[in-house]
């Protein structure tokens, strides 16, 4: 029996704290509900992440709360308890790690707290041979929430598998402005002001999540850092430009598990910089290979080779900016962007950029195919002007950008990202045009689809009637880019398949409205097959 609970009546939620707001989930002192639930499956070990109401802040006596986990073949067997998990306060979870899972066996589970329940599928890991089907999303502002028609249309696409690339949560959505846990003291407080936002993700999302592995990562939004260059884990002391988080490590670490909990062991989870975790790792499932990067938490700051505005002479902004502003975004056209790099600089870090090159040694001898899963895409193809460039894009630093790449090499890969609120698809290069891999940069799912690509310069050696924004280009960084296709001004979201018997990955954009509605529409670029 699936929990009643979590079928409140509209006019009830008005009687919630306000704290949290119109918020379904309303945290309790005691007596914790389950809310939703979301796992994955690498290699014959399951984890599964349970989320609850938990009040982080609530004084509590005694030991933790517990969580139950119940198994079943099919409806008409009895539940088998599989295990207990205390409740963590602070993250509102309690995390389930199953080793020796029967990878290919579908399972029914169930799990419980006090007297609430949630139930859900644990999917048949698909065969290696079969076509892999991915839901790939980004960028969810809290506009026309909770985007029931979308997620309708995404549940009838049956994926296999689900990607959130990044920023699932902004700072001040939802009614409740952002609250930064500056100090170990106020860490409580501060994932309680990020939990009401993240339920509002979660009451959305739950059901596409309740039958299906997940894997989410986070970017800048979800750790309240807008344009994060991470540091390699360090404080901020500074302003953005400077680099490092805002906040005290232990909630960024607490926010984190809380979206990536459910993923494979880290490869070097640290800790890192000034005591910040790192989740990056791979994960195998049907016989396809996936990358999960990390590609702002080691990036190195722009106030390592900006110390001010680069502009044309006699620029004056048009409104008040932020000072941090004036040098992450360089103004001056005429200004040579090559000249910011150093081969010093990060953007992956050290070991991140080993563990990749190690994955894709691995990848290429295993005869397979795979994806490259990141934040941002690696490449300055979404402008806020057709001259400007942008540090907190990740085609800076360029050194970094193309020591990944190189890490990268020939595997049979995708790289699909997210970030940037504009859809795009292209192909990396590094010593020459189309020696990288396609990279499918996500559209905005409901944030929104402000940035375009809209180059002054036609592309080179465009297809024939292809439009003028496709062909090779060199970014404002000086990169190289092979530019198939832009869907200016459209939201939406992915769903690649990838074909593990033809080695073939096929790249769909799927468009949506203002109101965040699916409609037809014809795509340029879309849909594209990359066959190895």
């Amino acid at each position: 029996m699936r929990n009643r609970t979590l079928r409140i009546p509209v006019h009830v939620t008005l009687m919630l704290s306000l704290c949290f707001g119109l918020s379904l989930f309303t945290p309790k002192a005691i007596a914790s509900e389950v809310l939703w639930t979301q796992y994955c499956q690498h290699l014959g070990k399951m984890k599964l992440l349970v989320h609850l109401d938990t009040d982080p802040t609530a004084a509590v006596d005694g030991k933790p709360e517990t969580v139950k986990l119940w198994l079943r073949k099919d409806a008409a067997d009895d539940w088998n308890r599989a295990g207990s998990q205390p409740v963590d306060r602070l993250t509102a979870t309690a995390l389930f790690a199953l080793e020796g899972w029967p990878r290919h066996t579908k399972k029914l589970f169930k799990v419980t707290c006090n007297n609430s329940e949630w139930e859900g599928t644990f999917r048949a890991e698909p065969k290696a041979g079969s076509i892999l089907k991915l839901a790939a999303l980004s960028c969810h502002k809290d506009i026309a929430w909770p985007w029931k028609d979308a997620i309708a249309e995404l549940i009838s696409h049956d994926p296999d598998l689900v990607y959130f690339s990044g920023d699932q949560i902004y700072e001040n959505d939802y009614g409740s402005p952002m609250f930064r846990a500056m100090t170990k003291a106020e860490v409580p407080k501060g994932m309680k002001n990020y939990l009401h936002k993240w339920r509002k993700f979660g009451e959305a999302f739950r059901e596409l999540m309740r039958d299906r592995p997940t894997i989410m990562i986070t970017d800048d939004h979800d750790v309240f850092a807008n344009d994060l260059w991470g540091k390699g884990g360090l404080r901020m002391n500074g302003n953005r430009t400077t680099g490092g988080y805002p906040t005290h490590p232990d909630w960024v670490n607490a926010a984190e598990f809380t979206q990536t909990g459910n993923l494979p062991d880290p490869v070097h989870p640290g800790p890192h910089g000034d005591g910040v975790l790192a989740y990056y790792t791979a994960l195998e499932y049907g016989g396809v290979h996936f990358a999960i990067l990390e590609d702002r938490k080691f990036k190195s700051a722009p106030s390592e080779v900006i110390k001010k505005l680069i502009a044309p002479p006699g620029f004056k902004w048009p409104k008040k900016r932020k000072t941090d502003f004036h040098i992450e975004v360089v103004l001056d056209p005429d200004y040579d962007c090559t000249q910011l790099d150093r081969p010093d600089l990060n953007l992956l870090g050290r070991e991140q950029e080993s563990f990749l090159k190690d994955w894709s040694n691995k990848l290429t001898k295993s005869g397979q195919i795979g994806a490259v899963l990141s934040q941002s895409p690696w490449a300055h193809v979404a402008m806020y002007s057709p001259t400007s460039a942008d540090t907190d894009s990740n085609a800076w630093p360029q050194s970094g950008r193309n020591r990944a790449l190189k890490a990268i090499g020939d595997a049979p890969v995708v790289m699909l990202h997210g970030d940037v609120h504009l859809g795009t698809l292209g192909r990396h290069g590094v010593e020459n045009f189309n020696d990288g891999p396609v990279a499918y940069s996500l559209p905005s799912f409901s944030s929104k689809a402000s940035r375009k690509w809209e180059p002054l310069e036609a592309g080179e050696n465009r297809k024939p009637g292809a439009p003028r924004n496709t062909g090779e280009f060199h970014d404002r960084f000086g990169n190289k880019v092979t530019m198939y296709g832009a869907g200016n001004g459209l939201n939406g979201y992915g769903i690649v398949l990838f074909d593990t018997r033809n080695r073939e990955i096929e790249l769909q954009f799927h468009p949506m409205n203002e109101e965040r509605k699916p409609i037809k529409a014809k795509v340029s670029g879309w849909p594209h097959t990359v066959k190895f």
